[in-house]
């Protein structure tokens, strides 16, 4: 694993509300057991102190693992509804997230994933969500 700089553009839609987040963290970004990796940790006030990691599985497939106070692991595969179970500090739930757009332009020195999902709960729509990562590749941070 490389360190790298991680630039993440979070959008989403809930209650017709539109609102769009920004944040630049350090991290790591490499290859493990063939697939490109991105780790990094949450800064953003909620998730502060969570650690993320992205594995881009295929083109059309990526797997989002959170670790911290807010777990879950959510896959992301195009036209696809998964189930995933979410932990938060003020309990449990399961949700489902369907994949509207799937995209990876990765190589050793970084890129671009971006990918556009709908969250439910018991098939009630909750958001429309879009994130946007952009990974640079550093050798020191």
């Amino acid at each position: 694993m490389k360190n790298a700089i991680i630039h993440i553009t979070d959008t989403h839609i809930q209650n017709g509300e539109k609102a769009r987040c920004e944040l630049t963290s350090a991290g790591l970004f490499g290859i493990e057991n063939g697939v490109y990796c991105i780790r990094y940790e949450e800064s953003d006030n909620e998730l502060s102190g969570c650690e993320t990691a992205l594995r881009i599985e295929a083109p059309n497939r990526i797997s989002m693992l959170r670790s911290g106070k807010y777990n879950t692991e959510m896959v992301f595969e195009m036209d696809r509804r998964h189930s995933c179970f979410y932990r938060t500090p003020f309990g449990e739930m399961m949700m489902g997230i369907y994949s509207k757009k799937v995209f990876s332009e990765l190589d050793e020195n970084g890129g671009k994933v971006s990918f556009a999902y709908n969250i439910d709960f018991n098939n009630d729509l909750v958001s429309e969500n879009e994130l946007e990562i952009t990974v640079e590749v550093r050798e020191e941070i």
